[in-house]
C-alpha cells in the first residue's frame, strides 16, 4: 500500500481530523522514529519530551492541543487508535482453503467451507474445524476436537482430544490445551496418577500465547472465557475457571478448581493458589502470590497478596527498618550508660 490520506485515516479511526485531510501517511512509527511521512501517537506524559522532538508528519492524540502546529487526529484512545491505524496499514493476509497434501485428516473429520490445513498437520477422528480457520503446520488436533469458525492455530499448537474452541480463537505457536491436569494421589509406595478424563473448554475471541497450558480436568471441565487474553508461558489448571475478557501476563498462573470472574487481571509472574474465588475486574500486581479468597474489584500485591495500598504502606515502612533499628540501638546504649 503506497499510503492512505490523513482524512481518509481519520474516517476509518473515527476521530477528528485536524489539519490537511491530503497528506498522504505511508505508515505508523514511534514518536521517535517517525519521519514526515508517518503518523505517530501519544498518550502519556512521560513520552512529552518525545513528543517535542518527534519528526512525524501527523499525529494520534487525546487532546488537538497536543498537535502543537502539526496535523493530526484527535480520538479518545490514542493508543486503541495505534492499534486500529496499524491494522490499517497492516492488514492480516489470511490464505485461501485447501488441505495440503501432507496434512493427515481422519476420514469422519469435518472441514468447513474455506478451512486451510497446511502440511504436517494431524487431525483426529470426529474433528470439526469451523468455517475459514486456518490450520497451521505441526498442529495436532485430537478425536472429538471442536474448533469454531474463523480460528487461527499456529505451528506445533496441541489440542487435545474431546477439548473445544470457540469462533476466531487465536493459538499461537507451541501452546497445549487439553494436556492432562497435574493429578497424583500422595501413598507410602510413591504418587498415584489421578485420571484426568475431562475437558477444556475455550471461548470465543480468545488469544492464547506461544508454550502457554491449559489443562484438562479430572471430572470438571475447564474453561476459559470468550475474549480472554492469555500470554506466552500462563498457566491454566486442571478444572479451573477463567472469566470472561481477562488478562494473564506471561508466567503467571491459576491452580486446579479455582474460580475467576470476568476481568480479571494477572501481571507478570504471579500465581493464584488453588481451590479459591476470585471475583470480577480483580487486579493482581507483579510478582504477587494469591492465597485466598478476593472480592470483586480488590487491587492486590505482595506475598502473600493483600490490599495493594496496605502493601504499599508496608514497603513504605521496610525502607525505614534499617534507620530505625540504628535509632533503637542507640537508645539502648544511652539507657545501659546511664544504668
Amino acid at each position: 500500500m503506497s499510503g492512505i490520506p490523513l482524512g481518509v485515516l481519520a474516517e476509518r479511526l473515527q476521530g477528528r481530523l485536524v489539519g490537511d485531510p491530503d497528506r498522504v501517511i505511508a505508515g505508523v512509527r514511534s514518536l521517535s522514529e517517525a519521519g514526515d511521512e508517518h503518523l505517530a501517537f501519544y498518550s502519556h506524559r512521560r513520552y512529552r519530551e518525545a513528543l517535542g522532538k518527534t519528526e512525524a508528519g501527523a499525529l494520534l492524540v487525546a487532546k488537538a492541543s497536543d498537535l502543537g502546529v502539526r496535523d493530526g487526529i484527535v480520538v479518545a484512545n490514542p493508543y486503541l487508535g495505534f492499534a486500529k491505524a496499524l491494522a490499517e496499514f497492516h492488514p492480516e493476509a489470511w490464505p485461501d482453503g485447501g488441505v495440503s497434501e501432507r496434512a493427515e485428516v481422519a476420514d469422519d473429520a469435518v472441514l468447513g467451507a474455506g478451512v486451510r490445513v497446511e502440511a504436517f498437520v494431524v487431525i483426529g477422528e470426529g474433528v470439526r474445524v469451523g468455517e475459514g480457520s486456518w490450520i497451521q503446520s505441526g498442529v495436532v488436533l485430537g478425536a472429538g476436537v471442536t474448533v469454531g469458525a474463523g480460528c487461527r492455530l499456529m505451528p506445533n499448537a496441541v489440542v487435545m482430544p474431546g477439548c473445544e474452541l470457540g469462533d476466531r480463537v487465536w493459538i499461537n505457536p507451541g501452546a497445549v490445551i487439553g494436556g492432562e491436569g497435574f493429578g497424583f494421589v500422595p501413598t507410602e509406595e510413591g504418587w498415584h496418577k489421578i485420571p484426568q478424563v475431562a475437558g477444556v473448554r475455550v471461548g470465543a475471541d480468545v488469544e492464547i500465547g506461544s508454550n502457554a497450558c491449559v489443562d484438562r480436568g479430572a471430572l470438571e471441565t475447564t474453561q476459559v472465557g470468550a475474549g480472554t487474553k492469555l500470554d506466552n508461558l500462563v498457566q491454566v489448571g486442571h478444572g479451573a475457571v477463567v472469566g470472561e475478557r481477562s488478562a494473564f501476563v506471561a508466567f503467571s498462573g491459576v491452580a486446579g478448581s479455582t474460580r475467576m470472574g470476568a476481568g480479571v487481571t494477572l501481571a507478570a509472574r504471579t500465581s493464584v493458589l488453588g481451590h479459591l474465588e476470585i471475583g470480577d475486574g480483580v487486579t493482581v500486581g507483579a510478582h504477587s502470590m494469591v492465597s485466598k479468597d478476593a472480592p470483586g474489584g480488590s487491587r492486590l500485591s505482595g506475598v502473600p497478596a493483600q490490599n495493594h495500598r496496605d502493601w504499599l504502606r508496608e514497603q513504605a515502612l521496610l525502607r525505614t527498618i534499617s534507620d530505625l533499628t540504628e535509632r533503637v540501638a542507640a537508645l539502648e546504649s544511652r539507657l545501659n550508660s546511664k544504668e
